[in-house]
């Protein structure tokens, strides 16, 4: 018999799959973010000089694609789809930028409510806190 047989009997068993919920959270920041960020950033786009912000020049336009890869067969519809797209790099920007920005949004907010909802710090295993007093060094 083991030494600390006993005590391994009355460790609660956890489960190894997380909740539902955290997937739930991971599915939105993977799925639902980007998307929102390319409809937020394709309308921001659109807006920007109504607003007075000016857009640098190298974003504007219809993207150019190298006249090399237009001699493979497969690429040609894609190429010339992504050609006769408006704004296409300033709206890539602009989704990239948003994206970040509402994954750590949602990432904050994940934490603060896991530390409100989540599992305690220290468990009925845990040794306490050592409650220890320190008095600054003096000479």
């Amino acid at each position: 018999m083991a030494k600390y047989r006993s005590y391994e009997k009355n460790l609660p068993s956890r489960s190894k799959e997380p909740h539902p919920v955290w997937r739930g959270i991971g599915c939105l920041i993977m799925l639902i973010v980007p998307a929102l960020s390319l409809g937020l950033s394709t309308i921001l786009v659109q807006i920007a000089p109504s607003l007075g912000i000016q857009l640098p020049d190298g974003l504007l336009g219809r993207p150019v694609m190298p006249e090399l890869l237009f001699k493979v067969p497969g690429l040609v519809g894609i190429l010339n789809w992504i050609q006769s797209l408006n704004n296409l790099y300033a709206i890539l920007a602009g989704t990239f930028t948003i994206t970040v920005l509402l994954a750590g949004l949602i990432a904050l907010l994940y934490a603060f409510t896991y530390r409100l909802v989540g599992p305690p710090r220290y468990s009925g295993i845990d040794a306490p806190p050592p409650n220890i007093k320190v008095r600054k060094y003096k000479r």
